[in-house]
């Protein structure tokens, strides 16, 4: 099994890529994005929820998201796509499918993306995707095993031999997922043996570019979570070093979660909600949550009281200079820098999970 980005290759977070993900990557280092490798997940066109129509095409919209991923991510390194891209949605000019369609801009830009097959690809998707690698001269692909009810060593291990096949693409270019999404309610010591016997399985099919562990913790929203100070825990970080830690697990197995967000995408109409500012904070095994009130009752600036109470508990506060994220918490408390909005609030909380979670990687123990 051999890691990509020269061998480096420590932590693939799932990132809905939206403008605060996109941005939150941005003043990564280029050592950092050596050990890094996003699983962007490609969002729905934007949506006029008065009008009821999308306001983008599907070439609009990968033409706008090609442009912000060579931008904030840069053309250096890999960055993996996967999509909800469905047989009706098509292109307004042309005959390519959209699924080809995405990666022929990514690459054109200069992106290196690599496509992304899940065990939710249909027939028509698959095919898509081979065409659009083999008119690219691709040759990397990721394989994402989400997790369905049963999850069986022998299950799990069949679907990566049988879609490498399929895709007629050589194990060493290829990285295998096992994604269990969401893991919060899970018994960490009775599923722990289960997963690394999966791992193991996928191991011993194939000798993958790198074997990945992903999955996802933290709530779908805030909405039962009274104004204050809280604490979630990581339960996929939990899981992760457990699983590691098991009899027979496989040797340099990859971390993998969903950063500060749920493993589903908010696609509901907006207009039905009122936002609350809050701030979600990393460190050690669970998020702080620090949550005000509405900001269309209340104001956004509310979020600077956030600042002020986050930057004064130490722990948990790494300090202004641990990353990007904790410098602009730092500025919004003790300066007269803006609050912000829901964009920057993401982006600063998912720069400063990227820092914690490889800060944590490079500290583990050998298992």
């Amino acid at each position: 099994m051999n890691n990509n980005q020269g061998n480096a290759l420590a932590y693939v977070p799932v990132l809905k890529w939206k403008r605060g993900e996109q941005t939150a990557v941005e003043t990564l280092t280029s050592v950092q994005k050596d050990a890094v490798m996003p699983i962007a997940e490609l969002q729905e066109r934007p949506y006029d929820w008065d009008k009821e129509k999308y306001t983008k095409s599907w070439d609009q919209h990968i033409e706008a998201i090609a442009v912000a991923t060579a931008k904030y991510w840069g053309t250096t390194h890999e960055i993996a796509f996967d999509q909800g891209i469905t047989e009706s949605d098509k292109l307004s000019v042309g005959a390519e499918t959209v699924w080809e369609h995405l990666f022929h801009v990514l690459w054109s830009k200069g992106v290196r993306a690599v496509p992304v097959v899940s065990s939710l690809a249909q027939p028509m998707e698959i095919t898509a995707m081979k065409k659009a690698v083999s008119k690219g001269q691709k040759t990397r692909w990721t394989l994402r095993y989400v997790r369905q009810e049963a999850v069986t060593p022998a299950v799990v291990a069949s679907w990566f031999q049988t879609t490498l096949g399929m895709l007629g693409a050589t194990a060493a270019n290829v990285d295998a997922v096992l994604d269990l999404e969401y893991v919060a309610d899970w018994e960490v010591p009775k599923r722990a043996a289960e997963i690394a016997a999966c791992l193991a399985a996928i191991a011993s099919a194939a000798s993958w570019r790198s074997l990945v562990l992903s999955s996802g913790a933290f709530p779908a929203n805030l909405a039962g979570i009274m104004p204050g100070a809280h604490q979630i825990q990581r339960t996929d970080w939990a899981l992760f070093k457990a699983v590691r830690l098991q009899p027979g697990a496989p040797a340099g197995v990859i971390y993998s979660d969903y950063g500060v967000s749920h493993i589903l995408a908010f696609d509901s109409d907006p207009r039905m909600m009122k936002m609350s500012a809050n701030l979600r904070y990393t460190h050690d095994d669970r998020w702080f949550v620090f949550k005000a009130r509405s900001v269309k009752d209340f104001g956004f600036e509310q979020y600077r009281d956030l600042c002020k109470v986050l930057v004064a508990l130490k722990p948990p506060y790494m300090g202004a200079a641990f990353s990007k994220g904790d410098t602009n918490y730092d500025k919004v408390a003790s300066s007269g820098v803006g609050p912000g909005n829901a964009t920057h609030w993401r982006r600063d909380a998912t720069n400063h999970h990227i820092h914690f979670a490889l800060w944590q990687i490079a500290s583990l123990p050998a298992p």
